[in-house]
């Protein structure tokens, strides 16, 4: 049995978990496992490689349209990074 401290003390760290983490408190208080997020994660890279690809075909070739594009997507893979690691 827990004491009373020890119950405060992990009604405190639940409170905090569901307010951090409202998906991952569900997943331990339902027994599931959380949402996997490696799928995430590779598609996340095949975008960083073609838009990295984009941007040096644009430079390569003499068709600013690509360069264009290179950059745009470049810049939309960084703010997804971005936004990812935020929150």
């Amino acid at each position: 049995m827990l004491s009373h401290h020890d119950r405060t003390e992990l009604e405190k760290i639940e409170r905090t978990l569901e307010l951090s983490d409202p998906d991952l408190a569900a997943a331990l208080r339902d027994g599931r496992r959380p949402k996997s997020r490696g799928l995430r994660s590779a598609v996340l890279i095949f975008f960083d490689i073609t838009a990295v690809t984009l941007l040096v075909l644009g430079l390569v070739l003499p068709d600013p349209g690509v360069t264009l594009c290179g950059i745009i997507a470049l810049t939309a893979t960084v703010w997804t990074h971005v936004a990812r690691h935020r929150i």
